[in-house]
């Protein structure tokens, strides 16, 4: 699994972007209301790639 995929799927949901390496990336957004949301996107992405 790489990181950067991650950040941007996460960011995404924030009404941002995110970008990086395989194995460190970030990612920011312009709606914190949704950290919640973003956070359960990892877990999904994650849970989806160990399946």
């Amino acid at each position: 699994m790489q990181a950067g995929p991650l950040a941007k799927g996460a960011a995404g949901v924030l009404g941002g972007g995110g970008s990086g390496k395989p194995d460190m990336a970030k990612g920011g957004g312009s709606d914190p209301s949704k950290v919640k949301d973003a956070l359960a996107s990892v877990v999904a992405s994650v849970r989806e790639a160990r399946a």
